[in-house]
């Protein structure tokens, strides 16, 4: 199974990433952000349950730490997790490997 993409932007003088995209870097000058894409993988930092949905801190291989939804049974810390499917929102759910 491929691993799903994520819509993102970048930094193209520092290479910083951003999920979601932005037109904007964020350091106030102005410079545009170029899109791009990244693998929905890297590593599981933290999660929380609200509601009957488990939500994650995850770290991203390209660098950037995004919250997002999790399968039910992900909340071994520290381990690898991924997406293979982005929902219509752009929502990914992401899964250990």
């Amino acid at each position: 199974m491929q691993v799903a993409e994520l819509k993102a932007s970048r930094d193209p003088v520092t290479q910083q990433t951003y999920v979601p995209p932005r037109p904007l870097v964020a350091d106030g000058s102005l410079r545009e952000a170029e899109l791009v894409t990244v693998p929905a993988q890297g590593v599981l930092f933290s999660y929380t349950t609200f509601q009957n949905e488990t939500y994650g801190l995850v770290d991203l291989d390209c660098g950037t730490r995004i919250q997002t939804l999790l399968e039910p049974g992900t909340e071994r810390i520290g381990e690898r997790v991924v997406s293979y499917t982005v929902d219509e929102k752009g929502q990914a759910r992401f899964a250990h490997e």
